[in-house]
């Protein structure tokens, strides 16, 4: 019941901006601890494991905590801060709205807005991006996300309500703030980049089967979902986030992946798809379709899960 409260209540109300958000207030935790760890610890990959598995357990303990006491007061109360901590961990109506937006900036041949929009929600280099690559990153973007933003935390969220759903947001959060491959963070963040990945690779793969599922419910790729999402995804090695790409690239049609700039260097990276259509500004909107479908499925799949589990 809580699980289904948090989904429509993200759906309806998306995630609103105040201070004291529980991802927010991960963020400041990790800008802190990180001063902290770097000024006492020499040893950067054993400074980042601390912060990394300090705020994870930390957030599990901390809401489970809140969780008991408040169950201790009221049940209901304790209800309603588990769906308020589920509520927390989603971003379904967020990254739709910012990819409508996108959409709709290119369909009033506004590039320069496209651009600046879409760079809210990728970390590449965005001021020179064409049409078609303002759509394959918003592609990718929706592709991704629909692991990281609604199938990982909807999974966790079923098998350990606020406590775990929360838990994996701040995995998410730390990889998303110090888990980057670049000369700051190399080791730093060398451990929350690999808790990010040991956190996505289930979820990641049930992705597999849940996307190629919905493509089949909306008429897209089902056949190319499965094969490209099989070929280029799960048995590529290229890791977690190219299984959901290579998933949405076969459903759709189209060819994902290729050459992206950051901070002004090239990063090639793996083509996943093959296209049969051009990335045009319909493919957005399409792929806001397959990204709702998976949505509603997972949400289905992991009430019967908590189900089968918790009785």
């Amino acid at each position: 019941m809580a699980l289904f409260i948090a989904f429509l209540a993200d759906i309806f109300f998306g995630d609103p901006v105040y201070a004291y958000h529980p991802a927010r207030l991960m963020g400041k935790g990790i800008e802190r601890g990180e001063n902290f760890l770097r000024k006492n610890i020499v040893n950067e990959k054993l400074g980042g494991a601390v912060l990394a598995l300090g705020l994870v357990l930390a957030v599990f303990l901390l809401t489970g905590l809140i969780l008991y006491l408040a169950w201790c007061i009221h049940p209901f109360l304790a209800m309603a801060f588990n769906i308020f901590g589920i509520y927390s961990a989603l971003s379904i109506k967020d990254l739709y709205k910012e990819a409508k937006q996108i959409c709709k900036n290119l369909q009033e041949k506004n590039i320069e807005l496209a651009r600046k929009n879409v760079g809210r929600i990728v970390g590449r280099d965005t001021a020179h991006l064409d049409e078609k690559e303002v759509v394959r990153a918003t592609v990718e973007t929706i592709a991704e996300s629909s692991v990281d933003g609604i199938i990982a935390p909807i999974f966790y969220a079923a098998l350990g309500g606020a406590p775990l759903a929360l838990a994996y947001k701040a995995v998410n959060t730390l990889d998303s703030m110090i888990g980057y491959k670049n000369e700051k963070y190399y080791d730093f963040g060398f451990f929350a980049a690999k808790q990010d990945d040991v956190f996505n690779w289930l979820p990641a793969r049930i992705s597999y089967c849940v996307i190629s599922i919905a493509s089949l419910l909306i008429g897209k790729n089902f056949t190319g979902s499965l094969n490209w999402g099989w070929k280029d995804g799960v048995v590529s090695g290229h890791g977690n986030s190219v299984i959901s790409e290579s998933c949405f690239a076969g459903a759709l049609g189209v060819q994902l992946g290729g050459e992206n700039m950051y901070q002004g260097k090239l990063v090639r990276k793996v083509f996943l798809g093959k296209g049969k259509h051009v990335l045009e500004k319909y493919i957005i909107k399409e792929s806001l379709n397959l990204m709702v479908m998976t949505s509603c499925l997972t949400l289905g799949l992991a009430v019967i899960l908590r189900g089968f589990i918790y009785g």
